[in-house]
């Protein structure tokens, strides 16, 4: 699974109370059946203005830009502004959290120190020995 570099939110609209929506911003990820929103990673949430005229049930949209005349803000007008500044935040969270700076030499050492290499074969045994040391642990 992939995250999408392209800037693409998935942005999930819902009734926050009877008379407001809320909008929460998700990264999207490419998989091999295709893009999908990451519902585990809530990037913002962004309280919707009152409208009039809010959507009828709960709706996703796709964006990929912070310009609210976009034409993935089409359907939703009068939240353009609101859903734009929501996509600004919650790529700005995005980035930085997802942003991978090269390890300084100091530490790309402690890595290989700390890091043990254990041939596929051996790793069932070592997790069985694991497990009667803590057996044997607790039993005496």
């Amino acid at each position: 699974m992939n995250t999408s570099a392209s800037g693409a939110l998935a942005v999930e609209l819902h009734p926050h109370s009877p008379t407001r929506w809320i909008a929460t911003y998700y990264p999207m990820v490419v998989t091999p059946a295709g893009r999908w929103a990451d519902v585990t990673w809530t990037l913002h949430q962004r309280l919707m203005p009152v409208i009039p005229h809010p959507p009828e049930p709960a709706r996703w949209l796709d964006l990929r830009s912070p310009d609210p005349g976009h034409p993935g803000y089409a359907g939703h007008r009068a939240w353009s502004e609101a859903l734009a500044a929501g996509y600004t935040a919650a790529l700005a969270v995005y980035r930085a959290e997802t942003a991978e700076e090269p390890l300084s030499p100091h530490a790309a050492q402690q890595l290989r120190a700390g890091t043990v290499v254990v041939p596929a074969g051996q790793l069932s045994e070592w997790v069985l020995d694991d497990l009667e040391e803590e057996t044997s642990d607790v039993h005496g």
